[in-house]
């Protein structure tokens, strides 16, 4: 056959036009068969003839799983994911529930999700300044704004697909911890709560372009939920169990309770030092009111030392300190 020879589809038989063929592992397909699979199948290169077909069966089932389908959560922006939680079911789609008959989204059991982790990408523009010449130059050391998207990536348990990313905001969040980002944050929480409830949340690892986060509980890099979708609080990122911190002191006492006295960490058995000096003195006693008391060093030492004795040479009557012999003259000192 040559280059140029028609192909049929031969999922439905029709003849594929220029550049409408969809190739498969033993066959063709045209582009109308292909809008119909699943917007999360990826496989379709490596799948055959009676796999496609399979799946379009199981897309048609799909429409009628769509009309008994009552979403009473929504969440996201531009791509959202709808919940209906009377019948345990979610649908990700990018357009309204009015609009779903071209797109037919796939209804998912909730019990399929096997996990759903929040990705907090990190993106970056340089900020210049302007030079001499009117030219703009890079500040030194360079500055940069940050932006900010937040991907939920789940793994679910399907026939035709294992997994999808979904983007929970349209435009990129500029600077961490600002209100829109605190609201995306929060709501990336509250659909891994929901869509996975009893699982445990997922919290954001250290960026290293981008923020990944696990199942379970964290490695935390400073996740702490908003308040009512994104009221700053300017403690939040600094607490890693997510409630505001009232007295900003609180980090510092171990036992987590205020320090009403700034001295208390300095004794060791935890109660307040009435007198700041208490430490200087190691026998815990008042120190002495005399202030001179303690400069005399030799005083005390030596009040009740005793008197050295000398001796006098019989021969010479030199005056000898100590000895048993005369200093000047050499002779025995008497008896």
């Amino acid at each position: 056959m040559g280059l140029f020879d028609k192909k049929f589809c031969d999922i439905c038989g029709e003849k594929i036009g220029l550049l409408g063929n969809r190739k498969l592992e033993d066959g063709n397909m045209c582009k109308d068969c292909a809008k119909k699979l699943s917007p999360f199948f990826s496989d379709r290169r490596s799948s055959t003839i009676d796999e496609i077909k399979q799946q379009l069966a199981y897309r048609e089932q799909n429409k009628v799983a769509l009309k008994s389908f009552r979403p009473n959560l929504t969440f996201g922006d531009g791509k959202k994911i709808y919940v209906d939680m009377a019948n345990g079911n979610f649908v990700v789609s990018n357009f309204s529930p009015n609009n779903w008959d071209d797109e037919n989204p796939d209804v998912m059991a909730l019990s399929s999700i096997m996990s759903c982790n929040l990705k907090i990408d990190e993106d970056k523009d340089e900020i210049y300044t302007q030079g001499k010449d009117g030219q703009r130059v890079s500040y030194n050391p360079p500055r940069y704004k940050f932006y900010y998207n937040f991907i939920l990536e789940f793994a679910v348990n399907n026939p035709y697909f294992d997994d999808f990313r979904v983007q929970l905001n349209t435009f990129r969040i500029e600077g961490m911890g600002t209100m829109e980002y605190n609201k995306y944050q929060q709501m990336a929480m509250e659909v891994i709560n929901t869509l996975t409830p009893g699982r445990g949340g997922a919290m954001p690892n250290m960026m290293n372009g981008g923020m990944g986060m696990n199942n379970g509980m964290p490695m935390n890099q400073g996740y702490a939920p908003a308040n009512a979708y994104g009221q700053p609080n300017p403690y939040a990122q600094q607490n890693p169990y997510g409630q505001p911190q009232a007295n900003p002191y609180a980090q510092q006492n171990p036992y987590g309770q205020p320090q009403a006295n700034p001295y208390a960490q300095q004794n060791p058995y935890g109660q307040p030092q009435a007198n700041p000096y208490a430490q200087q003195n190691p026998y815990a006693q008042p120190q002495q009111a005399n202030p001179y008391a303690q400069q005399n060093a030799y005083a005390q030492q030596n009040a009740q030392a005793p008197v050295a004795q000398g001796w006098i040479c019989p021969a010479c009557n030199a005056t000898n300190e100590s000895g048993a012999f005369c200093a000047c003259c050499g002779t025995p000192k008497a008896n």
